[in-house]
This record gives structure tokens, sequence and C-alpha cells, in this order.
């Protein structure tokens, strides 16, 4: 493989087929600007290249694949500065992050994800983009922003909520963790393949084959039926209100959902709030204009206390003591939740055209 020096990825040229392997592995891959940036260049590299037929993203290693945006460099740059600033070190950061993410989801070339490992937040935004959606059964995906004052983000509003929007939202709103057969059961990803197949379907793409041709393997018999539990789970929740779902949860004997109450005891308030409304709004949004949503409530939301508090208590600190601002979901006031969907003075635009550039095939 071929090693920029201080650039966080490796990439190498199978045939037809380019891999592209995120390249952080103290930092478990988090997003920071320069991987951000070097993924953004390394993909432009591809589709410009007549050579490449299809794009294989990856980890170099197995514990992880992403374990999401670098928000303990956001906090940093946020912290004991002025709100306008505070918005404007989230847009800089978020832009970039989301622009990438509509790059991958409108790719004029197909790319292939294999996640393997930690697949959560921002890594599940680059995950979700893919044209076929591999996880290995160490695969564990979640979007855990509850517990540092934020949001689902990323699109999330819009990927999570494909498939079933009660997961989705159950999934956003909660931050449980999925296991790979969660994951299947739910149509997050398309196959479970160990390093043997991996290699397998890679020969077969260096070779010309396409991924839309590759056959996708049947869900094994433990997989459908961790789907029917799913399923009967979802339909025994009551009607779509907040209040009426966290008390249907609190005496489920489902595990993702104790799971769930669990996530509730410890995480803020405020963004379980804003991420049920958020994601109810755009239930029926394309993905980039669930990134556009998503770039203005989170400029707001970095410019919060519940985020610096959120992470200086996971991260910074690391005393897992948030002091968050509201004791439950009743507590949040509407007037607080409307606030994060003024207008952001300066943030640019989402958009397939600023995404691809001239890479439109």
């Amino acid at each position: 493989m071929n090693e920029t020096l201080n650039v966080p990825l490796q990439t190498e040229q199978l045939g037809a087929l380019r891999v592209i392997c995120l390249h952080r592995p103290k930092a478990l891959n988090a997003l920071d600007l320069g991987l951000i940036e070097a993924l953004d260049t390394a993909l432009t590299d591809a589709f410009a290249d007549e050579s490449v037929s299809s794009i294989w993203l990856q980890s170099t290693q197995a514990r992880a694949f992403c374990a999401g945006g670098d928000v303990k460099a956001l906090y940093q740059a946020a912290v004991d500065q002025p709100a306008d600033v505070q918005r404007a070190e989230a847009i800089r950061y978020f832009s970039a992050e989301y622009q990438l993410d509509a790059k991958i989801e409108h790719s004029p070339k197909p790319i292939v994800m294999w996640g393997r490992g930690v697949v959560m937040g921002g890594g599940w935004g680059l995950f979700a983009g893919g044209d076929l959606k591999l996880i290995d059964a160490d695969a564990r995906f979640a979007m855990p922003e509850l517990q540092i004052g934020l949001f689902p983000d990323v699109g999330a509003a819009h990927f999570l909520q494909q498939p079933d929007w009660r997961a989705g939202t159950l999934i956003g709103c909660s931050g449980i963790h999925l296991t790979a057969k969660d994951v299947l059961a739910l149509g997050y990803a398309d196959a479970c393949l160990d390093e043997n197949g991996a290699r397998q379907l890679k020969d077969w793409l260096a070779a010309g084959g396409a991924p839309s041709d590759w056959v996708i393997p049947a869900l094994s018999d433990e997989v459908a039926e961790r789907r029917d539990d799913w399923y009967s789970a979802l339909d025994a929740l009551p009607a779509p209100n907040l209040s009426d779902w966290m008390a249907h949860i609190d005496v489920s004997t489902f595990e993702p959902f104790r799971q769930a109450k669990q996530q509730w005891q410890s995480g803020s308030s405020l963004s379980v709030a804003l991420t049920w409304h958020h994601f109810r709004r755009l239930r029926r949004a394309s993905r980039v204009e669930a990134l556009n949503e998503d770039l203005m409530v989170g400029a707001h939301a970095v410019a919060e206390r519940e985020f610096l508090e959120g992470v200086r208590a996971l991260l910074v600190d690391k005393d897992k003591s948030p002091a968050w601002l509201y004791p439950g979901i009743i507590s949040v006031p509407m007037s607080l939740i409307d606030r994060f969907y003024r207008p952001v003075a300066g943030a640019p635009l989402i958009s397939v055209d600023a995404a691809l550039g001239g890479c439109r095939t």
C-alpha cells in the first residue's frame, strides 16, 4: 500500500479497484479535518482515474472503521470563545465533513464500504453513503451523540429512517449500540464478510466485476429471527409521542429497549428532545436536505453549554458526570428547540455540485 507522509490514508490499486484505507489507528479513525481533506482528495483522484471502475473504503485496523467526528478538537476550538466564534468553528468543521458525506452519497463510481469493528457517529455517516455496505461479525454501530449534548447529524435523520422510521428514530434518540446481527436485521448493511470473503470480493471487483452484480447472500436464520424480534418490539410501540415511547420502553424486556432506558439515564435530555423533533421534521428529507439542516442545528448546538459540558465530562476531564441542564424531556422548553433552527450567517450550502465539482460522469 501507498501512504503519504502525515496523510492518514493508505491507498492501493488492484486492477479496476481503488482501495482506500482510513489510518488514524490511535484515534480509531476519528474524523479530524486532516482525515476529511485527505479522504476527499483520494476520492476526487479515484473519480478522475479512468482505470478505476469501483472504490473500496475500509480501515487499516479491524478494531474500528471510524469512531466518529473529532468532537474533542471541535470542543478545544470552541471552549471559552464567544458564541459567534463557536458557531463559526462548527461551520468550518461540519461543512467539510458534510460535503464529504454528500460526495460519497452521490459518487459517480460505486463505493463499497467494509465496516469492521466500531462504526459510530460520523463513521456511520461515511458508511451510509456506500453503494454496497458490508460489515464483519464484530461490527458495532451507534449514534451516541446524546452522551455529549449533541444530536445525530451527518444526515442521520435521512439514512437511519430509511428502512423503518421507528427504528431510526429510536436509534437516533437513544444512542443504543447495535450488533452485527442488529445492523443486518434492520437493513443498515447488506452482508457480513470475514477477511477471506472480503479478499475474494476485492479480487472479483479488481477483475472488473461491478458491485451491483455481486449476489448478496440471504440472511441467516439467526439474523431473520433477530429481525422478527425487532419488528415485534417496534410494532408494540404506542402512537408516536416521545413521552409515551419512553414510558413503554421503561417496562419493556426487549434488550435494545432496556439499553435505551440506560442511555437516557446518563444522556442529555435536551439532546433526546431535539433529536425527536429533528427526525420528525426531516422524515421525508433527502440526505442533502438533512445535511443542510444539520449544519444549521449543529452550529447552534456547539454554541450551547450542553455540548461543551458533555464533551468536558466524557472526553476532557473524563469524570463522566455531566451537569445537564434538564432532568428530563418534559422540562425541555419548545422555545429552546426552536432556537436551533435560526439561520446561521456564513453557513455554506451543502450540495451535490459543491461536493463533486467537476467529478460528475
